[in-house]
């Protein structure tokens, strides 16, 4: 935790430094540095959470400002995480088919995004859309890096 922030402060320093302003990434909405934004449909729409913690279970995390509807509610729910977006500049992000990050998983490139779960392939073939059930900063799963 103190790597991530110290680095963002870092990294912040030396472009103001140098007169660059700081752009958002190309994700379309805004998420807060060095979080996870997790949305319930694709293309970053849909109820949102802005987190910046790994969660070994979806199902008993809600969306702020839902009537208590979890990032996860069994397979296929239309309101299960649908896209992310991470906004963490040194940190991939490793989403996991189950609970307690096990299972079939994929990464999201640090500063990258997908815009659509269901655009990616799980190792046993499933799609990713509507079944994922955690997620970790870090590189621990052994699945693809995707950035769209």
């Amino acid at each position: 935790m103190i790597r991530r922030i110290s680095a963002m402060f870092i990294a912040a320093a030396s472009l103001f430094t140098a007169g660059v302003a700081m752009a958002a990434p190309a994700q379309a909405a805004y998420c807060t540095p060095d979080n996870a934004c997790l949305y319930s449909d694709s293309d970053f729409t849909g109820y949102k959470r802005d987190d910046y913690n790994s969660r070994h279970n979806w199902e008993g995390i809600t969306y702020p400002g839902s009537p208590n509807i979890p990032l996860y509610a069994g397979e296929n729910f239309i309101f299960n995480v649908s896209s992310l977006d991470n906004w963490d500049v040194d940190t991939r992000i490793s989403v996991y088919r189950a609970p307690y990050h096990m299972g079939p998983c994929f990464k999201i490139a640090n500063y990258g995004s997908v815009t659509n779960f269901a655009y990616i392939t799980l190792s046993g073939g499933q799609n990713a859309n509507d079944v994922m059930g955690s997620h970790l900063f870090g590189n621990n799963c052994s699945g693809i890096v995707y950035d769209s």
